[in-house]
């Protein structure tokens, strides 16, 4: 009995020490400006050509963050040549999968994405 009741005292513990760091690892949403084309400047240094798709079914939107965080892993803060469709996978469970592709460049100076003809994503 001593050692069920001290058994239910550590794990109750615990699981509320793994609860208190699922909050504090919570990070800001990062933005990247998506451009269709390459516009007419030299205003900027190309960095990588970026891809990120999902596996199974489900929209291009689901992808946007971890798009983003991939941009500006690699050194960008706006994107080039953004496109971002449904595409056919070699697997019959994975006949359409969402993938998003692009160029993550760095803009020297300060961007206005709506000014440039792309999208905040």
């Amino acid at each position: 009995m001593l050692k069920t009741l001290a058994l239910l005292t550590c794990s109750f513990a615990l699981s509320n020490l793994a609860l208190a760091n699922t909050e504090t690892t919570e990070q800001p949403a990062l933005h990247v400006c998506a451009i269709k084309g390459t516009p007419d400047s030299n205003q900027f240094q190309i960095k990588k050509r970026i891809k990120v798709a999902k596996g199974t079914y489900g929209s291009v939107e689901e992808l946007y963050p971890r798009f983003a965080e991939r941009a500006h892993q690699v050194g960008g803060n706006v994107v080039i040549n953004y496109n971002a469709s449904q595409r056919f996978g070699f697997w019959p469970w994975r006949i359409v999968r969402p993938v998003v592709w692009g160029t993550a460049v760095k803009w020297n100076t300060p961007v206005n994405c709506k000014q440039l003809g792309g999208i905040e994503i």
